[in-house]
């Protein structure tokens, strides 16, 4: 199976995943390809495909309309393009979603608006018109040239194929994308020497998970969520994650780093600062947490596979410095084993994490 390439996040190992982009597979008559759902940015869409693929809605269905050089399209359990799961969604629009390439994922609907359902298209080309009325919540990763294919077959004069185009499943793969700290989107600007955190969160319900760092393409020991490193050298420099779930699907993480002594100067003050004392701890861990202004803020603990072990604090915090302890126990009460762990505190304009030691 191809490897895909990919922004990943690891998150928590939870039966229902917080906001967090997912990944389905079409096993067809004419191949087999995977795409990528936004379910961090339109929930509702993303998770009613979710749901209706999870429940074999997919599975035996047909592409019912293929018109070359615009979409194919499947989801009606009828094959005639009449049929629905028997109820609608609201039409769910962002301006992060458009139908600028072949792949795009987006529901089907009639004229009517939030008349959405079941029905779904897979764009064959670049296709602005059809932003702002029909909803994308995805895009092809992997496999798109079977997309094409399946758009090149000979149809009748109602865009049905002539030779049917089968859909033998349609199946939610184990891996789902969270959050990546820091922001890959920016060029992190560091000073020398000073050490730097980069994480990734995923989660799957029963595939295993591997990490494998690159720090300016040479892999690095660290083979856990979180790496901790800093550069010596001022220039431009990588950091890279590949993650690889057992369910046959890989991604990779990017952090671009820029290197500078004026760096330093430029980072922008942070609104939160967090203590701990003693680390590593045997019993109870003392976590100070300084504001510059009031905030809703969350306080968490991971452990070095991802896993939430407990929320500490969830709430609106006033300027000034407060203070938890933790216990040592998770969410169950029970007593966590000795090794290292990772404290998350988030507010809404960002995130810190700290490493701590239990013995």
């Amino acid at each position: 199976m191809k490897q895909i390439k990919i922004v990943v996040l690891l998150c928590l190992l939870l039966p229902t995943l917080l906001s967090a982009r997912i990944f389905a597979r079409w096993h067809t008559s004419m191949g087999s390809f995977t795409a990528e759902l936004y379910d961090d940015i339109v929930p509702i869409t993303a998770n009613n495909f979710r749901d209706l693929a999870n429940s074999g809605f997919y599975q035996n269905l047909i592409f019912h309309r293929v018109i070359d050089g615009f979409v194919i399209q499947d989801g009606c359990p009828n094959g005639t393009g009449t049929g629905g799961p028997g109820y609608t969604i609201p039409d769910e629009f962002s301006p992060l979603l458009n139908h600028n390439e072949a792949g795009i994922l987006a529901m089907a609907r009639t004229s009517a608006p939030n008349s959405a359902g079941s029905q779904y298209y897979f764009t064959l080309a670049p296709t602005p018109h059809l932003n702002g009325s029909y909803a994308v919540f995805g895009k092809v990763i992997e496999g798109l040239e079977y997309v094409l294919g399946i758009g090149s077959v000979p149809t009748d004069a109602n865009d049905r194929p002539i030779i049917p185009v089968n859909i033998y499943q349609v199946r939610m793969l184990d891996l789902s994308i969270g959050e990546l700290f820091p922001d890959v989107s920016e060029t992190q600007l560091l000073p020398a020497n000073q050490n730097q955190m980069f994480i990734v969160e995923a989660y799957t319900a029963e595939a295993e998970l591997s990490y494998d760092w690159y720090i300016d393409e040479e892999l690095h020991s660290e083979s856990s969520f979180i790496l901790e490193t800093a550069f010596a050298n001022s220039g431009d420099h990588t950091v890279r994650c590949h993650i690889a779930s057992s369910d046959s699907i890989a991604f990779d993480a990017l952090w671009n780093v820029q290197i500078s002594s004026a760096n330093a100067d430029a980072a922008a003050p942070e609104l939160i600062s967090i203590k701990t004392s003693p680390n590593p701890f045997s019993q109870n861990l003392e976590i100070s947490c300084s504001l510059k202004e009031s905030a809703p803020i969350k306080l968490e603990v991971f452990n070095l596979k991802g896993q939430k072990v407990k929320t500490l604090y969830e709430g609106i915090q006033n300027p000034g410095t407060w203070n938890i302890t933790w216990d040592g126990r998770d969410i169950t009460q029970r007593t966590c084993p000795a090794g290292l762990y990772v404290l998350k505190i988030s507010e809404p304009r960002g995130q810190q994490y700290r490493k701590i030691s239990k013995y």
